[in-house]
């Protein structure tokens, strides 16, 4: 984003103008659990192993959002002390260093997820079956960390300039493509049959 696209701060506070703000960020914060949900019941089909690697895989996922999330919020604040006091240019630069934050921990977690899937997911499954097939889920699933980490800075960004439209598209698009790419990627051949 450039400073051109930061628009001034609106100076009135009316009911409308706050629903305006919070509905789109609600259905931001909804996407997550939604999106989990896709994934249960597309895999739940599958039985049970893989539902239960599944499980252990996605509370790790969770804990990497978790991660996005405090990130977001810690964004948010800061672009908005500085986008109410009409600083565009250091509200713009907030966005920057928390998109570079994101990046490298993202790409850390990726990293890390790739020597790390198989002893974390033995940890919390135990040994067996579960947990190998729980490793190859996450070290596939941690590759899209630096994507999930960088939507949330951006998200969080976004929020503290009071552009909240943006972040619905962004969060509700890629939701979106996962859920059909998800039915496609675990029923080849199946769909539209």
């Amino acid at each position: 984003m450039t400073e051109s696209a930061v628009a001034a701060p609106t100076a009135v506070a009316s009911p409308r103008r706050i629903a305006a703000l919070t509905v789109p960020a609600l259905v931001v914060l909804a996407a997550e659990p939604l999106y989990v949900l896709v994934d249960t019941a597309v895999i739940g089909h599958l039985g049970r192993v893989p539902l239960a690697a599944l499980a252990v895989a996605g509370t790790v996922l969770t804990l990497i959002a978790w991660l996005g999330s405090v990130l977001a919020y810690g964004i948010t604040g800061r672009a908005a002390r500085r986008f109410g006091a009409g600083d565009r240019a250091a509200a713009v630069a907030e966005g920057v260093q928390a998109s570079w934050l994101a990046l490298g921990v993202g790409v850390l977690v990726a990293a890390g997820m790739q020597v790390g899937a198989g002893p974390l997911a033995e940890a919390l499954a135990g040994p067996g079956e579960v947990a190998e097939a729980a490793a190859r889920w996450l070290r596939v699933a941690a590759l899209g960390a630096p994507g999930l980490l960088l939507a949330a800075a951006g998200n969080g960004w976004l929020r503290g300039v009071q552009d909240i439209r943006r972040p619905l598209w962004f969060v509700l698009g890629p939701n979106l493509l996962s859920a059909l790419l998800c039915v496609l990627m675990v029923y080849p051949g199946r769909v539209g049959a």
